[in-house]
């Protein structure tokens, strides 16, 4: 936005080239606005009044693009990470380092495609801060951000997560359940059941609702995960840190229980599913959080998963009193024979 005529205010405005690309699929919504000063100065000895000053027509900036975005095939749209490299189909390409003459790119593998690959998700980061938003600063300094860990691994082997053998998990996706018959996603507005009606409100014709009829509870989430995983409760530390109540002791990874039947050597049983916690020991009042998850795929490609809002589970029997459960499924999806697009979930992140 800028201010083309300083008599009369005459406000510019400009879409970005991602807003030309959701208008033409139908796919835009202003939802949230900010502020920007990343064209003001601050410098104490200009006296000259702003009203004075005549400013640029507003252009796009490459600090535009913050989150990388995907188009309904799953790849990722193209997106320029620095002045010598780009993503262009889920590949990295960056300059050829041999042609000096001239800006040459070229698909990058082995260590090089690492290098590219945190130089794009250091973008995303680099990107909001030039942004300059303009915000109000707590005056309880409750800004500041940590996490009980930083790094998380999985276990993956024959037996987990896939409980006795991984050819028992195997599916082809002609026989998944494509979206419109997932439990986990007939909540969604764009899912629901419309047959055609007449103009006076009355049925067309007689149809089926041959889709999944009912959303998955928080007991199916449960029975799904294993209800073992939600039955600890949080340990408080002493801290005189206030920044925030819940400044817990991370609970460890959930172990396997022995039991004995009938004075029998033990049984090792293992989770029905390995979680992970990450506790916000220090987070803003507001708890804004923008989260992308990447695959890391053989090859050189870069693969952003999706994820799914699955909406807001009441608990009432959670120990730690916090009974609203905010539930994303994250995954892939996949298209059949007859093009016809599949969810698979890999990963359930639940905030609470």
């Amino acid at each position: 936005m800028g201010i083309l005529d300083k008599k009369t205010r005459f406000i510019d405005l400009v879409v970005t080239q991602e807003g030309k690309r959701q208008i033409a699929a139908g796919k835009l919504r202003a939802e949230f606005a900010s502020l920007s000063d990343c064209n003001a100065f601050y410098d104490k000895a200009h006296k000259d009044d702003v009203s004075q000053r005549l400013y640029f027509e507003v252009m796009e900036r490459p600090e535009n693009s913050i989150i990388l975005e995907k188009d309904d095939s799953g790849k990722l749209l193209n997106f320029n990470f620095s002045p010598t490299g780009s993503i262009v189909g889920n590949n990295i390409f960056l300059k050829n380092t041999s042609t000096a003459q001239k800006l040459s790119l070229h698909a990058v593998t082995g260590s090089q495609f690492e290098i590219g690959q945190n130089s794009v998700l250091d973008t995303s980061l680099r990107h909001f801060k030039q942004n300059y938003f303009i915000g109000t600063i707590d005056r309880l300094k409750n800004n500041n951000f940590e996490l009980t860990q930083k790094e998380i691994t999985y276990t993956i082997n024959n037996v987990q997560p896939f409980g006795r053998s991984p050819y028992s998990e195997t599916i082809n996706v002609n026989n998944a359940e494509p979206f419109f018959l997932d439990p986990k996603l007939t909540h969604l507005p764009n899912f629901k059941f419309l047959p055609p009606k007449n103009t006076d409100g009355s049925n067309y014709g007689t149809y089926t609702d041959i889709r999944s009829t009912s959303k998955e509870s928080w007991d199916d989430i449960k029975d799904r995960l294993g209800r073992e995983l939600f039955n600890d409760t949080d340990v408080f530390l002493d801290s005189e840190d206030n920044n925030i109540k819940n400044n817990l002791v991370t609970r460890g990874n959930r172990k396997s229980r022995k039991i004995i039947i009938d004075g029998q050597l033990p049984v090792i049983t293992p989770p029905r599913k390995e979680s992970k916690e990450i506790k916000f020991i220090k987070t803003s009042a507001d708890n804004n959080l923008i989260i992308q998850m990447f695959e890391d795929a053989p090859g050189a490609t870069m693969n952003k998963l999706d994820i799914v809002d699955a909406g807001i589970f009441t608990d009432t029997e959670d120990k730690n009193k916090r009974y609203q459960k905010r539930v994303f499924y994250v995954g892939k999806t996949f298209f059949d024979d007859f093009n016809t697009p599949t969810f698979v979930n890999i990963f359930t992140i639940i905030m609470d």
